[in-house]
């Protein structure tokens, strides 16, 4: 083989090797939906802490739990629209002291290209009120 192509080959190994690395460090992280998120739902000026668990299912619906005022609330519908990747969250259940508790959530989901750093924001509302909300991914 040529001292050329020696060379050229070790060029194009470096730059397979630097690309390969490159996605590795950039590449997002499963989907953007997948983990636990945690935050603050305002209500009548108040912060309620809330925790959010969704997980992908192998038919890829969105199933998930949301935990607010020690009670623990089935997701109704998750949505999420990869176009303005905006996501849209119905809860809908008992609450811990037996009352319906019921409200949709409809965010963007921000920093999304980071696998730990996301954040959504948006508004909610139920029947009577509506606020602002806010989730990081822990």
């Amino acid at each position: 083989m040529s001292a050329f192509l020696k060379k050229l080959r070790q060029h194009m190994l470096i730059i397979l090797g630097i690309c390969l690395v490159a996605t590795l460090a950039f590449g997002q992280e499963g989907h953007p939906l997948d983990g636990t998120w945690s935050g603050d739902r305002i209500v009548n000026g108040e912060k309620v802490r809330v925790l959010v668990i969704m997980r992908l299912l192998p038919d890829q619906r969105i199933e998930g739990t949301i935990i607010e005022n020690g009670a623990r609330i089935p997701l109704r519908d998750v949505n999420l629209d990869p176009s303005a990747w905006t996501v849209s969250l119905t809860v809908d259940g008992p609450g811990r002291s037996g009352e319906q508790i019921s409200y949709s959530m409809e965010g963007s989901i921000k920093n999304l290209g980071s696998a730990r750093n996301r954040i959504i924001v948006g508004q909610w509302r139920d029947e009577k009120e509506e606020g602002d909300f806010s989730l990081n991914m822990n």
